[in-house]
């Protein structure tokens, strides 16, 4: 073996690049200066490091593998340079232009989309928009809900209170609810049917009452005590009244203070809660009379055909 000592090689004409046709063990390091190049037609093997000043260019690379870490300093991007699918960037984010499809996903902070896909069945912590609905016909059915089985009033036929001038209950009209955690109101509607009982000028007037199903003291309200919502007060009249009738109200959940006889709203609702209304006719001349049901049907009169009652709850959760 023999040792070559020289500064410079070049090819014959000393202007040129020399060849190595059979190739070059380098055990120290080979160092390209003055812009020069380092070509290879073939492999190149490395054992040690391989450190790039510049840009590393892969032309055709179907996979790459490494049992290490892999870092892009500035990000990295996925696709064709004339159109990129995907890009990392440096502070961690991730932009892409398809889908990502994941088993799970978990998100620190926040999640910003211009669209959602999905019932939303799994998800949790949701506190905008609509927190439960049940709604159905007033015949005795149950409901799975938050709290526990909501069941809706059964009625099966009319009710006649023609020449009350008192209060009492319209029958199919009560309710027993809780709202779940997180609720900012509930919306309660009734729709039933009424009809005249005189074919005169009918007036009948309308309260509205709210207790805790427990008789308990909590939520602002006192123990078995029925405490009238005064904004829940209403009247209709009319000539030949016959109509579908369709009350709601807002419960408003504030958070604090006390209840509000006025509005009903509540500073909280931890317990079920029965509401009800109760009805009388402003005279006995003067009286709608008959619920349920209605006077006219197939061009008769005094027919009075039953119509069942149907309710719908609505608990809605903070907008923000």
């Amino acid at each position: 073996m023999s040792i070559l000592k020289v500064d410079t090689i070049t090819d014959q004409s000393g202007k040129g690049k020399p060849n190595f046709p059979h190739g070059a063990n380098v055990t120290g390091a080979v160092t390209g200066t003055s812009g020069g190049d380092v070509n290879t037609v073939g492999n190149l093997e490395v054992s040690g490091n391989v450190g790039v000043g510049g840009t590393l260019t892969y032309e055709d690379v179907t996979d790459i593998d490494s049992v290490g870490i892999v870092t892009a300093r500035s990000g990295l991007k996925i696709g064709a340079h004339a159109g990129v699918g995907g890009t990392f960037f440096a502070d961690g984010s991730y932009n892409t232009s398809g889908i990502i499809t994941a088993t799970n996903v978990s998100v620190a902070s926040s999640v910003t989309s211009g669209l959602y896909y999905g019932d939303g069945a799994n998800l949790t912590g949701v506190t905008n928009g609509i927190l439960e609905q049940i709604s159905g016909q007033c015949d005795g059915s149950t409901r799975t809900c938050d709290f526990g089985t909501f069941t809706f009033p059964n009625v099966t036929s009319a009710q006649n209170l023609s020449a009350t001038t008192s209060y009492n209950e319209v029958t199919g009209l009560t309710v027993n609810y809780k709202p779940p955690a997180g609720c900012i109101g509930v919306l309660v509607n009734w729709n039933y049917q009424v009809s005249s009982q005189l074919i005169s000028h009918d007036i009948q007037h309308y309260r509205m009452y709210i207790r805790n199903s427990d008789n308990s003291a909590a939520d602002g309200l006192s123990a078995s005590t029925n405490h009238e919502v005064i904004y829940g007060r209403w009247t209709h009249g009319g000539e030949y009244q016959e109509d579908v009738m369709n009350l709601n109200h807002y419960f408003r959940i504030t958070g604090s203070g006390s209840f509000d006889s006025n509005t009903g709203a509540l500073p909280s609702w931890t317990v079920p809660k029965i509401i009800q209304i109760q009805t009388r006719s402003y005279g006995t001349g003067n009286e709608v009379g008959h619920f349920h049901t209605n006077y006219y049907w197939d061009g008769g009169g005094d027919n009075h055909q039953f119509r069942q009652p149907n309710i719908t709850i609505t608990a809605f959760g903070s907008p923000t």
